[in-house]
C-alpha cells in the first residue's frame, strides 16, 4: 500500500472547494496545529469529526483526503516536535500576493486558536504562565488582520515579521502544553507511521 502524500496548499484548497468547506486551507491546518500545540492527539476517526464541523453536511471527506489530511497531522507534530524549530504553517508562498498571504495568515491564526480551545484539557497549568497569555493574545490580534493598505517593502517587512512571530508562537504553544515525552530533547522523536 502506497503511503498517502503530504497535500500542498492547493491541493487542499482545492478539496475544500469541494467539499464546500466555510474555511481556507490555512485555518484547517491552524486548527489542526493548535491542537496538536494543546496537547490533543486525534486518531483518523476523531481528525475526521473534527473537520467535519467545516464542510457541508451532505459531503463527505474521501479517503484520499482523509490519508492527506493524516499525513498532515503526523508532520506537523513531527515538525512541531523537532529541535531544529523546522514547523511552517501552512501558508502562500512568498511568490503570491501580499493581500492573499496577510488573509491567509489572519486565517490560520484563527483556526489556530479555535483548535488550541478545543484541545486544551482543563485548567491546564501552562495557561496561568503570563507569557503564554501574552502569546494567545498576539494571535487573536493576528487573527483579526485581513487586507493590506498598500503592498510595499514596509508591508512585506511586517508580513515577514509577523510570519515569524506566528510560527515560533506554536511552537513555544506546543513546548508549554504538549506532553514532555513528546520533545526530542527530551527523548528520541517518536515514529510516526
Amino acid at each position: 500500500m502506497q503511503a498517502a502524500e503530504l497535500p500542498s496548499l492547493e491541493t487542499l484548497a482545492l478539496a475544500l472547494s469541494r467539499l464546500q468547506a466555510d474555511c481556507s486551507a490555512s485555518e484547517l491546518h491552524g486548527l489542526m496545529s493548535g491542537l496538536l500545540a494543546a496537547g490533543a492527539r486525534l486518531n483518523r476517526a476523531a481528525l475526521v469529526k473534527s473537520l467535519e464541523a467545516h464542510v457541508d453536511p451532505n459531503q463527505a471527506f474521501d479517503d484520499g483526503l482523509i490519508a492527506g489530511l493524516w499525513q498532515l497531522q503526523l508532520k506537523t507534530l513531527e515538525d512541531l516536535g523537532a529541535d531544529e524549530l523546522v514547523f511552517q504553517p501552512l501558508l502562500p508562498d512568498d511568490e503570491d500576493d501580499l493581500g492573499q498571504r496577510v488573509v491567509a495568515l489572519g486565517d490560520y491564526c484563527r483556526g489556530l486558536l479555535a483548535g488550541f480551545g478545543l484541545g486544551v484539557q482543563g485548567d491546564h497549568p501552562a495557561l496561568a504562565d503570563e507569557a503564554v497569555r501574552e502569546t494567545l493574545q498576539d494571535l487573536a490580534n493576528i487573527s483579526q488582520v485581513d487586507s493590506v493598505d498598500e503592498a510595499d517593502e514596509d508591508s512585506e517587512v511586517a508580513y515577514a515579521e509577523l510570519h515569524e512571530f506566528v510560527r515560533l508562537a506554536v511552537i513555544h504553544l506546543f513546548e508549554e502544553l504538549a506532553p514532555r515525552e513528546e520533545h526530542s530533547h527530551d527523548s528520541p522523536a517518536p515514529t510516526l507511521h
